[in-house]
């Protein structure tokens, strides 16, 4: 995951705290993170709250197209996010998408196949369903990088999309996983150096 240089995290019932937990790095992120967890419209706004008071990381809430710079990134509520490239994101309508539960996983990674590749980590956190998981053989093909919390409260999310990427993850503690946040937090910060140099 050392060279990740885009890291998606995604979960349902249960996870929230545990994207803020892996978010408290202690330092700015020199890279984007998109926050993409199944949560009622009306709560975005605190949870947006939530992660910059607990974390002190930039967050943007997605409400139209937006080109991904360091930060957290978290869809309006209500709304499904998508990659429109590999560097930009945007929301689309709930109405526009046969999905029940938003902001969808299966949406942003059918979105996610035409630009994914190496770069490209998923932490996949606890929840309920299966959301997301028939896409994620042909992402990891790609060359995504996917890692599963060891023990969520909720299990059938991961669950579901560790049958479908088989042997092909990495799972590992909550604290173990800021650890990697950690490392690509470094990596990046030493790339931005080289190429400003």
């Amino acid at each position: 995951m050392a060279n990740a240089k885009k890291v998606i995290i995604v979960g349902s019932a249960g996870s929230p705290l545990q994207a803020v937990e892996i978010l408290k790095l202690g330092e700015e992120l020199n890279f984007p993170v998109i926050v993409n967890i199944h949560f009622t419209s009306s709560a975005i706004e605190t949870f947006a709250q939530h992660i910059r008071s607990e974390t002190n990381q930039k967050v943007t809430i997605v409400k139209g197209p937006v080109f991904l710079e360091p930060g957290v990134y978290i869809p309006e509520g209500g709304k499904d996010l998508i990659f429109l490239s590999d560097n930009a994101v945007t929301v689309v309508d709930e109405t526009t998408t046969k999905e029940t539960i938003h902001p969808s996983i299966s949406i942003l990674f059918s979105s996610m196949k035409k630009f994914a590749n190496k770069d490209f980590a998923v932490i996949v956190l606890g929840g309920l369903g299966s959301d997301g998981a028939e896409h994620v053989s042909e992402l990891k093909k790609k060359g995504v990088y996917f890692i599963i919390e060891r023990t969520p409260k909720f299990p059938y999310l991961p669950g579901n999309i560790a049958k479908q990427l088989g042997e092909r993850y990495e799972k590992l503690e909550i604290e173990k996983i800021r650890e990697m946040l950690k490392m690509c937090n470094a990596e990046a910060e030493q790339q931005t150096k080289d190429t400003n140099t």
